[in-house]
């Protein structure tokens, strides 16, 4: 059945909180280009981003046929609260972006559509089909649900001439012109040829590098562009062609341009000295660059292709040519600890960058690392306003996620103090004086040490320490430990983390009694363990059955072993579970049992890490 749309509204929600950059909102592109399109088919358009300016939609002097928005995961909530609220008033809504590309069945509780991926040619005809009362079923890049069943449409192939897209029409934005503002970003590529596993973008946009002409770029520069404000390459890898970018340096300068603009770009891009000086000169203030880490491990865990000292002769070379630095790392790889967090402040400082986000590592929808963490059952958090970069959402393997998050913050704040804002003054820097000082005022507004999830993930700690400390004896300290020998049978025990295991338990000052079978071959492993915990319970004040498998399988055996004890036994008997990803916590809480602060089991921690080397 035809509907009519003549009307249709773009919604770019909010980020969930304050952060670095919100005193400077660029607005994402995606909405204004499908606008664009839509607006040269004979729609009326309009385009809410949020963090410009957000009206109330009660109110809005614009009644839509059909409601697009776009999120991230970070805005995924508050796009389903508008879609919510929109669908109640009987209109169809459209969900596109990052988020509901991997989650279109989630998406669907709160949308009638969902377009994934790239939406510059499924959108029109989602839009077609609707006006004409055509089939819908058939468009790429569509899902749909249908009674219970939700049909996914294969995607489409990539845009291949980016130059037959329009220039995106920012006159179609919601009170944009009467709030003056001073940046505009354009994106004049797609797709990435590297394949960073955190990263959505080649899962978006594919790994072949897709650009505009430098004819088309200059035409959108001298379109969009705002007299006096600043232009910001929004590509993923502004410089992934390196001879395409000095050809469009090359005309800024030829053509007179006077512009300020700012790009992301990767390390290896500081290593061409011409590319620098073109750069320089056509007017680039700033660039944006994925450092990540300073921990060469983690960097190939990331698989981010570039090297410790290729990071710091970037930014040398970028501050030769008087172009400024914003620094992203990410906090949290399989390979990272809290001496990793430390050693990159100092790293920082000492780079002298102008200004930085430590952000934590955030397990994306659809990503490698979402898919790992995910199948390892180490995310710990669900409420995706908390994928924003900030939060500790998932279990790391070498911090609790209480520390990853504390030492962070902590990170942050040493990044931008008091000294470092009048380092800038002096130097009479008064953008990034004014940058450093926005951030530190940020850190101490939102309290981020005392923020409710902060104490969320401290009180998660605390609780699974107090649920083993009920089992330890009542008001008695506990002075020896003892250990079923047969126990590491019970489990694929290595040498190493079992070693690594008794070494730390002495560390903390407990006697290790470990109690051996008779060596008779007829009992089974479990058969042994329930002997020798029976002769350990006269000579240790607490039992440990530290179990390397799964949690279901640890508990059947406690089950099983508890039917051959007293109430009293199993008082003092603990059952720990270990595993590759979970050593580090599992040490953690054990070591709350017999200590109260973190610091010190920590600093044991690593000391028996630096004497049996790896425990995994």
């Amino acid at each position: 059945m035809p509907r009519p749309i003549n009307k249709v509204l773009f919604i770019e929600p909010r980020a969930p909180r304050q952060h670095i950059f919100s005193r400077v909102a660029i607005p994402r592109l995606g909405s204004v280009l499908l606008g664009t399109i839509l607006q040269r088919q004979g729609i009326e358009v309009k385009v809410v981003i949020e963090e410009i300016s957000a009206p109330d939609y009660g109110s809005l002097d614009f009644h839509p046929d059909l409601v697009c928005v776009s999120s991230i995961s970070s805005t995924a909530p508050r796009a389903y609260e508008l879609a919510d609220f929109y669908r109640q008033r009987g209109l169809p809504v459209v969900l596109g972006g990052a988020h509901s590309s991997f989650l279109p069945e989630e998406g669907l509780n709160h949308a009638d559509y969902i377009i994934c991926g790239e939406g510059d040619e499924s959108l029109p005809e989602l839009v077609g089909a609707l006006q004409n009362g055509g089939e819908v079923s058939g468009i790429k890049n569509l899902c749909l649900r249908e009674g219970e069943t939700v049909h996914k449409n294969p995607w489409r192939p990539f845009v291949e001439d980016l130059d037959a897209l329009p220039i995106p029409d920012y006159n179609l934005i919601h009170d944009w012109r009467a709030k003056k503002r001073r940046y505009v970003s354009i994106a004049t590529s797609r797709g990435c040829p590297f394949n960073c596993r955190f990263c959505s973008v080649i899962l978006l946009f594919g790994r072949k590098y897709r650009y505009n002409s430098v004819e088309r770029v200059m035409a959108e520069i001298r379109q969009n562009s705002i007299p006096g404000g600043h232009l910001f390459f929004c590509d993923d890898n502004f410089t992934a062609n390196r001879e395409r970018i000095k050809e469009l340096c090359d005309r800024i300068l030829s053509d007179n341009l006077d512009i300020e603009w700012s790009a992301q770009v990767r390390v290896e891009a500081a290593q061409d000295p011409e590319l620098l000086d073109l750069m320089a000169r056509s007017g680039c203030y700033t660039v944006f660059i994925g450092l990540e880490s300073i921990n060469p491990a983690t960097l190939k865990a990331y698989n981010k292709s570039q090297t410790v000292e290729g990071i710091r002769e970037s930014v040398i070379n970028f501050h030769r040519h008087d172009i400024a630095v914003h620094g992203m790392f990410v906090f949290g790889s399989e390979e990272d600890h809290f001496q990793v967090i430390r050693d990159t402040v100092k790293f920082s400082r000492q780079l002298d960058l102008d200004s930085l986000q430590y952000l934590i590592l955030t397990p994306v929808p659809g990503t490698p690392v979402y898919q790992d963490l995910e199948a390892q059952n180490r995310i710990i958090c669900r409420d995706w306003s908390h994928y924003d970069g900030h939060h500790a959402v998932f279990q790391p393997r070498q911090f609790t996620a209480y520390e990853l998050q504390r030492e962070t913050i902590r990170a942050m704040k040493k990044f931008y103090s008091w000294p470092s804002v009048f380092k800038r003054l002096i130097a009479r820097d008064w953008f990034y004086a004014q940058m450093k000082a926005y951030g530190r005022i940020h850190m101490w507004q939102a309290r981020w040490g005392k923020s409710n999830y902060m104490l969320q993930l401290k009180e998660q700690l605390a609780q699974r320490v107090q649920q083993l400390r009920r089992l330890l004896p009542g008001g008695k300290k506990v002075q020896r430990v003892g250990i079923p020998a047969d126990v590491w049978n019970l489990c694929p025990w290595e040498s190493g983390p079992r070693e690594f295991l008794l070494r730390f338990l002495e560390r903390l000052g407990v006697e290790v009694v470990q109690e051996a079978g008779d060596g008779k071959g007829e009992n089974s492993p479990l058969q042994a363990v329930r002997a020798e915990i029976a002769k350990l319970q006269e000579q240790a004040d607490l039992i440990l059955l530290p179990l390397w498998q799964g949690l279901e399988e640890a508990r059947q055996k406690i089950k099983d072993l508890h039917q051959e004890f007293t109430s009293q036994t199993m008082a003092r008997l603990v059952a720990l579970e270990f595993s590759r990803e979970s050593f580090y916590n599992a040490c953690m809480e054990l070591g709350l049992c017999f200590k109260k602060r973190l610091k010190p089991l920590r600093r044991i921690y690593f000391q028996t890490l630096a004497e049996v080397g790896t425990p995994i």
